[in-house]
């Protein structure tokens, strides 16, 4: 859909079906804020070690920084934020939660002590999960959903860029400011503390650019203002509550073995494998982005592939998806050496960058004008009970099961083996009502479809 369109009027329907250059542009500029929030929020696990020392706690601590704090604040916010992305500018919506989720991640350098560093992160996990569902509700109106799973797998691969730049960069920075760096105002910083800042500072200005993004309203030519009554909500939920149930747990079960991996993957290469800091920032990285970057592309253009005959294919894909990842898993603790490891866990790196996939399920199965309350809820669900529990689980298994700090790489194993047999599953179970779901959108927006 070329976005040009709309100058005939705001209320129009919009049948061009084929994206214009206008709108791979906006897919660009949301891909850019995809990466800088995944920067601001992954830095932290390169730098476990110094945290832990400086702030005196311990593998669960840390894992409260990585989880909990990442989803406390959202159960609070998610209906309101979800009404806003169906209700208002989606740009403004995108805008105010980038300046936000920057100054608490620059203010996390600034923390002196658990509670404080705490604080921090439970404000950038605030301000990156209210960016969801504005973006998802605006790319589903400006790319057809016969291609979502493609395009929702691009603006993905942000995230996976972003978790590997701050691998890389964090290596950088903390090499850089080793020592420590004295600073005008802020006195002496610790070169944890430094990274937090320098990582956070560019969604500031960055986040600007989500106002050179065309809105093309609603899909159907419905106006921005006309967000669908909450019984029409709740209609939906009735009528699909099975498909909604079956993927949002199937979906949380993935998100505890995807959110578990980047926050301890670090720590098991130093325990597990006697590697530095400075030593695996940059093979995490490159590990990160080329298998997590071809993994989430290869995702998206087969699902969409087969979501020409499937409509059920987004869940369809990852029955057998989960099995695999789960096999990767249970071969990779037994490796001796670190590059064996990795090696054993490159399919569970190419399907766990499910994002993608996965986030296109819910737009291609919803109403637009009810899009950003009902992906604010799912997306309120599986990353406050995923990203909590993931790392949290991690966490508790090494410090309460194994009683070992340097039985991490177990911990993970178990945590992948428990939850993705789960997750496969649930799929099986949601194929037929998500073709359901599927067929009663496409029969009410065809044009979309």
């Amino acid at each position: 859909m070329d976005l040009t369109a709309q100058a005939a009027g705001a209320n129009a329907p919009v049948l061009e079906l084929r994206p214009g250059a206008r709108a791979w542009f906006a897919l660009g500029v949301l891909v850019v804020l995809a990466f800088v929030s995944y920067l601001d929020r992954q830095i932290i696990a390169l730098m476990v070690v110094p945290i832990e020392h400086d702030l005196h706690i311990r593998d669960t601590e840390v894992g409260l920084l990585q989880g909990l704090a990442f989803v406390i604040g959202y159960p609070i916010f998610a209906i309101p934020i979800g009404y806003a992305a169906d209700r208002y500018s989606r740009r403004w919506v995108i805008f105010l939660a980038a300046a936000f989720w920057a100054i608490c991640a620059m203010a996390s350098g600034l923390a002196a002590s658990f509670g404080e560093l705490f604080l921090a992160r439970v404000g950038v996990g605030l301000g990156e999960a209210a960016v969801a569902p504005a973006v998802g509700s605006l790319l589903s109106d400006i790319f057809p959903k016969r291609r979502l799973a493609t395009i929702f797998s691009i603006y993905g691969s942000g995230v996976i860029l972003g978790s590997g730049a701050a691998l890389w960069l964090g290596e950088a920075v903390l090499e850089w400011a080793k020592g420590g760096v004295d600073w005008p105002l802020l006195g002496h910083l610790e070169a944890w503390q430094v990274a937090f800042i320098v990582t956070g500072a560019p969604a500031l200005v960055l986040g600007f650019l989500v106002f050179l993004v065309p809105d093309p309203g609603r899909s159907g030519g419905i106006d921005a203002a006309a967000a669908a009554p909450w019984s029409e909500v709740f209609a939906f939920v009735r009528r699909s509550w099975l498909f909604l149930i079956c993927f949002v747990v199937g979906q949380t079960f993935l998100m505890f073995c995807s959110t578990a991996g980047l926050a301890w993957m670090p720590a098991i290469m130093q325990r597990s494998f006697g590697w530095h800091a400075a030593e695996l920032g940059s093979l995490l990285a490159i590990w990160v982005a080329v298998f997590g970057f071809s993994g989430q592309m290869t995702n998206g253009l087969i699902v969409d592939r087969m979501f020409r005959k499937h409509p059920d294919a987004h869940l369809r894909y990852y029955v057998v998806g989960a099995l695999i990842i789960a096999a990767s898993a249970a071969l990779a603790v037994l490796a001796p050496m670190a590059l064996l490891y990795l090696a054993f866990l490159f399919p569970l790196k190419m399907l766990l960058n499910f994002s993608g996939v996965l986030g296109a399920a819910i737009q291609v199965a919803t109403p637009s004008r009810m899009r950003g309350r009902v992906s604010a809820v799912t997306f309120l669900i599986i990353n406050t009970i995923g990203a909590m529990g993931g790392p949290s689980i991690v966490a508790f298994f090494t410090d309460h099961l194994f009683h070992d700090r340097n039985k991490v790489i177990w911990s993970l194993s178990l945590t992948v083996g428990i939850a993705t047999p789960l997750a496969a599953l649930l799929f099986w179970i949601g194929l037929k009502p998500m073709r359901e779901a599927v067929q009663r959108d496409r029969a009410a927006e065809p044009v979309r479809a």
